[in-house]
């Protein structure tokens, strides 16, 4: 009989210390009870760990066709009330959107959850692409440069030449691009720059270009008076056929961040 009472209060203490290793899960009957599973899951991360949960549950929040990534944030504090939902627009739509992949989930739950959402978007991407990409590459700029305004208030423009060698004219060209100088260590990034061709460019054809560029992070044109040896270099990213058709339906700049969303949510 002892023994038998030895056994089962053995049992009993394995439960206990299994119930008290089990991970935390989210409740996400509503905000604030999320907010409060959140702090209690956050409590138990490394920094690491923080991280990765915190660009699954946002990727959750704001859609994948969003291709939302954390890493593009440049204000903590602002991703930090997104993820908690801290009185932030539109906060129960985002909330309701993310709510089903969270609820009674851990956060390794979570973060491979989305990791597996992630990769399944690339994975058909890549199938669909039928020889997309490699035509995309036969688009070549060349000798890319910038100009500064006469006028201060006026834009900075990128002049290149264009060769379409794809087979498909083209109505529309999207790009991105980095400005860099010699001592300055942040590079001005150009994002989703679009030129487009009335009438379109034809297969074959070389053209020059004129276009505007959008100054970021900071600059501005009195920071490239001064500048010397300043590489600009453009990227074509996406292209629209002369019906206006995107060649790709993922273009390579957001297929690019999913890719380093996957690799940051598997990684260890």
């Amino acid at each position: 009989m002892t023994a038998a009472r030895t056994f089962a209060f053995a049992v009993l203490c394995c439960f206990a210390l299994a119930a008290c290793d089990r991970e935390p899960t989210f409740d996400a009957q509503d905000i604030p009870a999320y907010q409060k599973s959140l702090a209690a899951i956050k409590a138990k991360l490394s920094a690491r760990d923080q991280q990765k949960l915190q660009l699954a549950l946002l990727t959750l929040a704001f859609g994948n066709a969003a291709y939302f990534t954390v890493l593009d944030w440049a204000d903590p504090a602002k991703a930090n009330a997104y993820e908690a939902f801290d009185d932030v627009p539109n906060e129960w739509v985002l909330f309701n959107r993310m709510r089903p992949d969270v609820n009674g989930k851990t956060a390794a739950e979570v973060i491979r959850r989305v990791a597996d959402i992630i990769d399944h978007t690339i994975t058909e991407a890549e199938a669909e692409d039928g020889g997309a990409t490699q035509n995309l590459a036969r688009i070549v700029i060349e000798n890319p440069r910038y100009r500064l305004p006469d006028v201060p208030s006026r834009a900075l423009t990128a002049e290149f030449s264009i060769y379409n060698g794809s087979r498909i004219a083209i109505s529309r060209i999207y790009l991105i691009g980095t400005l860099t100088t010699p001592g300055v260590k942040v590079p001005l990034v150009i994002d989703s720059l679009s030129r487009s061709f009335t009438p379109p460019l034809e297969t074959g054809v070389q053209q020059q270009v004129t276009m505007p560029l959008s100054m970021s992070g900071g600059w501005t044109a009195e920071h490239l008076q001064g500048a010397y040896d300043a590489d600009l270099k453009l990227k074509v990213t996406n292209v629209s056929d002369s019906r206006g058709k995107a060649l790709l339906a993922i273009d390579v700049q957001a297929l690019d961040a999913l890719r380093r969303k996957r690799d940051m949510l598997r990684g260890g």
